[in-house]
């Protein structure tokens, strides 16, 4: 962010909302666990800010709420943001999304280590706990579907529900990131009143290494091995299209202009009605971003271009 203090709560907003969306755990805890582990630990360690994350770090994680889904979203949110105070004290000035990954990549480690080797059978407790949420979300939708006489509404739904209690991790890793991003953007504006936690949505990039990634996701899936590397290959796939689909959406930011609030309206209205062929579109253009560096190829139109 490079504005002045009233900008980019859009963006916070937007961010808010993928963490509330995509996020199969209580997403407040994706946001404010990992907040108040930056304010108790990461500079400028002023007694008051230390005594704020510790006070509501307790206050989180002692709020209401039970099950397998909650109590493991808390043991999540401590560890990605303990992975991610190291990432933000030895990483310097990188960017956040370098320390974010870093952050993903050693909760994803840890997690593994600890119940996918040792008590797998946490995994299969919150496959059923996810899959337990979503046939109650499917119980309300059946009935007004029965009332409006739309029974192909829910055929459809099932559908999607059963790819998505597949690609959870992958939703899940897609909101913890986001979360991050507000918990950081809220560290700066709280501690030294600066703007410049998040670079514009145009900015947007990783490294280009992160492609193999990609393609191990995909040899995974397509290679004749196990159900639960073909669960892990798909997962990988997912999250970094997702990421894909978000740097090509800053590249045509930056080759088409900023659209303004009409255009915006109307990207999102297109979006929602041809939503897999916009993923796909903006996924291609960012994996071909990774190869062509498209930005610095076209030079940055006007506003409203």
């Amino acid at each position: 962010m490079t504005g002045g203090a009233g900008r980019g709560w859009g963006r916070i907003l937007g961010l808010v909302l993928v963490t509330a969306v995509f996020s199969v755990v209580p997403s407040v805890l994706l946001i404010f666990v990992p907040l108040a582990l930056m304010l108790a630990a990461l500079p400028p360690r002023r007694p008051g800010w230390v005594i704020a994350g510790l006070a509501g770090l307790y206050l989180v994680l002692s709020g209401p709420g039970t099950g397998l889904l909650v109590d493991f979203g808390r043991g999540w949110s401590l560890i990605v943001g303990g992975w991610f105070v190291v990432a933000a004290a030895f990483l310097g000035a990188a960017p956040f999304l370098k320390r974010g990954l870093v952050a993903m990549a050693g909760g994803v480690a840890t997690v593994a280590a600890m119940l996918g080797f040792s008590n797998p059978a946490v995994l299969a407790g919150l496959d059923r706990a996810v899959r337990g949420r979503m046939e109650a979300g499917l119980g309300m939708v059946r009935e007004i579907s029965a009332v409006a006489g739309r029974p192909g509404l829910v055929e459809a739904l099932e559908r999607g529900s059963e790819v998505q209690a597949l690609l959870y991790p992958a939703m899940l890793g897609v909101s913890t990131l986001a979360g991050l991003a507000v918990a950081w953007w809220l560290y700066r504006r709280l501690t030294v009143r600066a703007s410049d936690g998040l670079s514009p949505l145009r900015e947007f990039r990783f490294a280009d290494g992160w492609v193999w990634v990609l393609i191990g996701g995909l040899a995974l899936l397509l290679l004749p091995l196990d159900g639960a590397a073909d669960r892990a290959g798909g997962n990988l796939l997912a999250f970094m299209a997702a990421l894909y689909a978000l740097r090509g959406a800053a590249v045509l930011l930056v080759v088409g202009g900023s659209p303004g609030l009409l255009g915006w309206l109307l990207a999102v209205l297109v979006g929602l009605l041809l939503y897999p062929l916009v993923m796909i579109a903006m996924f291609a253009v960012g994996l071909s971003d990774t190869w062509l560096d498209l930005r610095t190829r076209r030079a940055r139109p006007e506003r409203g271009a």
